[in-house]
This record gives C-alpha cells, structure tokens and sequence, in this order.
C-alpha cells in the first residue's frame, strides 16, 4: 500500500505514515504480523542518509509512538529514552546490547518486566531479531516481584497539609490540592475537574487518561471522606482559578514541588502528590466506607483489572464468600 509521500520525505515523515498504516490495519482487523515485519525493515547498514545511528532512529521511532498516546517528553525519557541511549549505538538490537540494558535492572523489581516487554516490541517494531530463548528468561517470570510500597498521606496529614494550604495566599494553589486530597485526583486532572451537573459534591473530570490501548471515558468522582467537602470548602475553592501551566504535562512536577516547597514532602521520605490518591484508594475501601473494586476503579478511572493489579492488599473481601449463598 503507497504511503502517499515524495521520495525526498525525511524518514520521520516515513515512519510516522508507515505507523499511521499500522493501526489502520489493526483497527479493521487486516494486520498480519509476520507478513508485516517481512516487508518492513531497517535494512542492514547501521546508519541512514542523515547520519542517525540506528538507536537514534529507534528512539525516534518510539517516542513518535507514545507521543500520540499522550506521553511526555519527560515521562518518555525517564521510562524508555533512558534505557535506549544505554543500547550499543551501531548494534542496538544485538543480543550482547540487549542484554547489557537488561541486566543492569533489578531481576525482581517491576522495571526488569516491563523493560523486557519494551524491547521486544521496540526491536519487532524496527525489524530486529528477537532472541526469545535467550532475553525472555531474563524477565524472570515465575519470581516473585517485589513492588515498592506506595507512599501516602494519612488522614492527619492530609487535614494538616490542607490547614496550611488554607493560610497561604495563593488560592489556587488551595484548590489543586484540595481536589486532589478529597477526589484523588491524578495531578493534571486538578486543573480541568468541574462540578459534576448530576451528582452533588462530585466532580466530573472530562477528558480521560491516555494510554497505548486508547483513552479512558471521562468521569464522576465522589468525594471520600463526603464531610471533607464542607470542611474544606471545596465548592467555593472549584470558583479559583488554578495555578497556570504552559503544559498538563508538567502538573505533577509543578504540585511535587510546591508540596516541597510548603515543607509537605520531605526529602528522601519518598512523598509526591501522589501520596494524595493513593491514600483516597485506601479510604475507598476502609472498613468505614467499604467501596466495591468496580466502584472504586470508576472513581479513579482504572480499569477493574488495574485497579485490583495496583490496590488488591487494601480491598477487603468477605470474611466467608459463601455467607452470602442460599444453600438450603
């Protein structure tokens, strides 16, 4: 199928229609991956036209690709750049350059997984081999891996932070983290949150979060605790005017570093904004209010799968699942 661009076309402008192809295909059902890969190559010189190392492109190739699923540029480099600048610049996908970047993780930490998964898709993307046999087993699958614990703000934290939010003089301020404590709101949904039309003290966040399966469906989201509503005044703070950003993108670095800046997060504590919605998904699920997983993942605009992946240790169960059959 034409690409539909001049022969002199930048292989920017090459790989960006050729991934534009791609999801068409896959959308309608008609990509067929083995007979994609075969006609799509990097070819076997290590360099192109322009000078770019094949890492060059590659990275390239990927940030195009998450940059249209609504990934930053810091998030980018911190998650994926990083780790493809470490590649062998003329032989990125060579299993001695694979291997290196791979072992320099920790074999049971959550990194080392997603990593091995990244490369896979990065080296079929750009038409490499993938030696199976040899990096797959690096992921150590069957281990146990060992999640870093999520910090979070406690309730007297919380209360605390907001009292002395409440005495600074930026009001915006004020509402960023006030939406964020009683919602739990990611950081730059603080920035766009409304009243909900139907639903009192709930707020209705329109635009979903982006990620590579699609984007997720807006949203209602109640408050927990519901008494921090008239505590905090949240129905008058959602009339301020949020703090101005040039870009959503740098919310959580612009709210991380006012939190340092008022004294909440300490260095080396671990604390971010953050903090914030993981202790809403704790209260969620609180013996006091005892929310559903579904309900829950609908609040914080996870999937029910997600949601349990990132928050199954603090959703309590029944203490007997057959209390509740009829079995007479």
């Amino acid at each position: 199928m034409p690409l539909q661009l001049p022969l002199h076309a930048h292989w920017e402008e090459v790989l960006e229609r050729g991934q534009l192809l791609r999801d068409h295909l896959e959308q309608h059902g008609a990509y067929v991956r083995h007979q994609w890969e075969s006609q799509i190559s990097w070819g076997a010189t290590p360099t192109t036209g322009d000078g770019a190392t094949l890492r060059e492109r590659a990275y390239e190739l990927w940030w195009l690709r998450k940059r249209t699923e609504g990934c930053s540029r810091s998030s980018f480099d911190k998650h994926y750049g990083s780790f493809i600048q470490r590649l062998d610049p003329r032989h990125p996908f060579s299993d001695g350059s694979l291997m290196g970047v791979i072992e320099s993780t920790d074999p049971h930490g959550p990194t080392r997984k997603r990593l091995v998964n990244f490369l896979r898709e990065l080296s079929e993307l750009c038409g490499a081999s993938w030696n199976a046999p040899l990096l797959d087993p690096l992921q150590m699958r069957g281990r146990r891996v060992h999640h870093r614990d999520q910090p979070f703000f406690s309730d007297q934290e919380i209360e605390q932070i907001l009292h002395n939010a409440a005495q600074r003089p930026h009001r915006g301020w004020q509402k960023v983290l006030s939406l964020m404590a009683v919602y739990g709101l990611r950081p730059w949904e603080a920035w766009i949150a409304e009243p909900s039309p139907s639903h009192r003290d709930c707020l209705w966040i329109p635009v979903g979060k982006k990620n590579s399966k699609g984007t997720n469906p807006p949203r209602t989201v109640a408050p927990y605790h519901p008494e921090w509503v008239q505590t905090f005044q949240v129905s008058s703070l959602l009339e301020e005017t949020a703090p101005q950003l040039n870009n959503l993108a740098v919310a959580g670095a612009r709210t991380n570093q006012q939190l340092r800046r008022y004294g909440f997060c300490l260095p080396g504590d671990g604390q971010t904004s953050y903090g914030f919605r993981h202790a809403y998904a704790r209260r969620l699920h609180s013996p006091l209010h005892r929310v559903t997983d579904t309900h829950g993942a609908l609040f914080m605009g996870h999937t029910v799968a997600a949601h349990n992946k990132a928050y199954r240790h603090w959703i309590e169960g029944q203490a007997d699942p057959l209390e509740s059959l009829s079995l007479g």
